[in-house]
This record gives structure tokens, sequence and C-alpha cells, in this order.
């Protein structure tokens, strides 16, 4: 069972797949790739219990997962990006 929780992917709005750094990036490019953040909610403890609580503030780590080596975001993925970074900065303000 993972320790991690899924908090924002780009399942429904896959980046365009990278073609190269001499190639203009364009809507009509393929879509590939799956972005992803996970985060360790605040009920996982190190000694395996989930006996905290479920609306506290998640542990200090942030996972984010590419499939791809490179992927190319719009603007409205970048937001998303953006919102979820900001959110989790904000609810990891104490260090634990």
């Amino acid at each position: 069972m993972s320790v991690w929780g899924t908090i924002m992917d780009l399942e429904d709005d896959p980046p365009c797949a990278y073609r190269g750094s001499h190639i203009l990036p364009s809507e009509d490019d393929p879509k590939g790739g799956v972005v992803q953040l996970a985060e360790v909610p605040s009920h996982i403890t190190r000694d395996g219990r989930d006996d905290q609580p479920e609306d506290g503030t998640p542990w200090p780590w942030l996972r984010l997962s590419v499939n791809q080596d490179d992927a190319v975001l719009s603007r409205s993925q970048v937001r998303q990006v953006y919102e979820s970074l900001g959110a989790w900065l904000e609810q990891t303000g104490d260090v634990r």
C-alpha cells in the first residue's frame, strides 16, 4: 500500500509530447504522458499506523511524477500545477 495520495493529475488534459528543442510547440501536437502530484497525508505515520487526524497538515514531501522525459504544458496546465503547489506550500507552512 502506498503512503502517497494523488492531489492533482493531468489525466483529462494530458501534456503535449516533447518533440525536440528545435520545434515550437503547437496545440495540434500529439498528446502524451501523465503528470501527477502526490502528497503523504497527515494520518500516515512512520510506524505504519494511520491513527492521526486525516485533515491535518500533510508531510513536507511532494512527489512529481512524469512518465516521459519531457512534457510541454499549456497555460491552463501550468495554472493547475501552480495552484496545487501553492496550496501544498500553504498547508505545509509548519516544519515537522
